[in-house]
């Protein structure tokens, strides 16, 4: 195998894939990057068994095709500090050759025959939409996900496709990040739950501001995500995802409008006091003011109030001041609408034209 090859281009390709491969594994062989080269291109296809991506570029001159095993690793950090424009790669006896600006770096190679294939994929249902809408959507939710095992699914995301409208859900158990997007599809409903590095490692391989499409293909088992050159397949976690639906509320006793930047500026003060035993700020809404309040026995108490626009009786309710400040990070809008009932029902704020958030009160306190 003998290319040459843009060095952007080359370094972006091989990033997309890069991240796949275990650091450790009962397999070695699965710590490499599978490299292909043909008339029409070069191809780079990297697994976990789990997880596979592929990525390509066609600004490459191939004088002879061929095959080969990259050491993810190592490849990885060599094509990042790579300085000149082009990159010459050759393959041959077990070894591969890159040079470029009067380097010559020689990687070991294993035998490319036992590595796995790439899997085949026939897509049950598939839709489409705009790269950037997705990543936004998957930036305002994920954050919410479970990071540790449960009986449910839910260390993972809930991609939900019903009647032309696009959802993705993130829950802990203690809040829930819901974002939608309506799509000209009249494809029939089909839902997956993806893990979380799936999606992050799509959020890495396209950046927040592509403008070109993403197809996304639901599976049986399997959910692949298609966007230029770029195709990422995963496996799909298999436990049930909460009835979300249920969670939300359908109706609320006090609708507040608050200021954002001004919302968030004073809840970190509070919360500066708030107990690490059990972090909570109170929330007091009276006429059109807000009350927040946090305590330490060890530290002190706070106590903050700020302008509001309230319809409804108001009331007093209770947060992890941590899970509300993550939401505010990616609120879209300037000013948060907040509907509650009292402090033992969920609280719903609306942070996004397309986008509502759920949280649980800290309730017996």
């Amino acid at each position: 195998m003998k290319t040459l090859c843009d060095r952007q281009e080359l370094q972006d390709a091989f990033a997309v894939v890069s991240g796949i491969p275990p650091l450790k594994s009962t397999k070695p062989i699965l710590q490499n990057v599978l490299m292909r080269a043909a008339d029409d291109g070069v191809t780079f296809f990297a697994t976990d068994n789990e997880m596979s991506a592929r990525s390509a570029l066609s600004s490459v001159k191939v004088s002879e095709p061929g095959v080969i095993l990259l050491p993810a690793k190592e490849a990885a950090a060599l094509l990042r500090e790579l300085g000149d424009k082009t990159v010459a790669i050759q393959a041959k006896d077990g070894r591969c050759r890159i040079e470029c600006g009067g380097g010559a770096f020689d990687l070991l190679s294993p035998d490319a025959s036992e590595f796995p294939t790439e899997p085949s994929f026939t897509p049950e249902v598939e839709v489409e939409v705009a790269a950037k809408v997705f990543q936004a959507m998957q930036r305002m939710t994920s954050f919410a996900v479970a990071r540790e095992e449960t009986r449910y699914a839910i260390n993972g995301l809930l991609l939900d496709f019903v009647d032309g409208c696009l959802r993705m859900v993130g829950t802990d158990g203690r809040r829930l990040a819901l974002a939608y997007a309506n799509l000209p599809s009249n494809a029939q409903r089909a839902r997956a739950v993806v893990p979380l590095r799936a999606l992050q490692t799509l959020a890495k391989a396209v950046p927040g501001d592509n403008d070109e499409t993403l197809r996304i293909g639901f599976g049986k088992n399997q959910m692949r995500f298609t966007v230029g050159s770029i195709q990422l397949i995963s496996q799909l976690l298999e436990n049930r995802f909460p009835e979300y639906e249920q969670v939300i509320p359908k109706a609320a006793e006090s609708t507040i409008e608050i200021d954002r930047v001004e919302l968030e500026r004073n809840l970190r003060r509070v919360a500066i006091l708030a107990s690490d035993d059990v972090r909570m700020v109170r929330f007091k809404f009276s006429g059109n003011e807000l009350e927040m309040t946090a305590e330490s026995s060890n530290v002190g108490k706070a106590r903050q109030t700020m302008t509001v626009d309230m319809k409804g009786k108001g009331g007093s309710i209770a947060f992890n001041p941590d899970f509300l400040i993550d939401a505010l990070k990616v609120c879209e809008l300037d000013v948060v609408r907040m509907d509650m009932t009292d402090g033992s029902i969920p609280a719903k704020f609306t942070l996004g034209e397309s986008y509502c958030y759920v949280l649980m009160p800290i309730s017996g306190t």
